[in-house]
């Protein structure tokens, strides 16, 4: 499993940790820094995975209404702020 602390800082943006979403095909590869690959998806958005994910389809975050790793590490995700009451 990948770790945001190991994505490239200028891909971040393309990042998700377990995104989910609706299942999207691939149509479009591209090899980042070795071990990573910017993908685009029949909907449009691009999304970084490991290089060695080779799925016909995956699940697009971003049609899932979900932000990428590095907004939500940003925006103070999981740093207690968020607590109930």
């Amino acid at each position: 499993m990948a770790y945001l602390a190991d994505v490239p800082q200028r891909y971040r943006q393309f990042f998700f940790e377990n995104a989910g979403g609706p299942s999207r095909k691939v149509v479009g590869r591209e090899v980042v820094e070795k071990k990573w690959q910017l993908v685009t998806l029949d909907c449009t958005h691009r999304i970084l995975m490991p290089r060695y994910r080779k799925s016909a389809k995956v699940g697009c975050g971003f049609c899932g209404g979900f932000e990428p790793a590095a907004q939500r590490s940003a925006a103070g995700a999981g740093t207690g702020d968020d607590s109930p009451q």
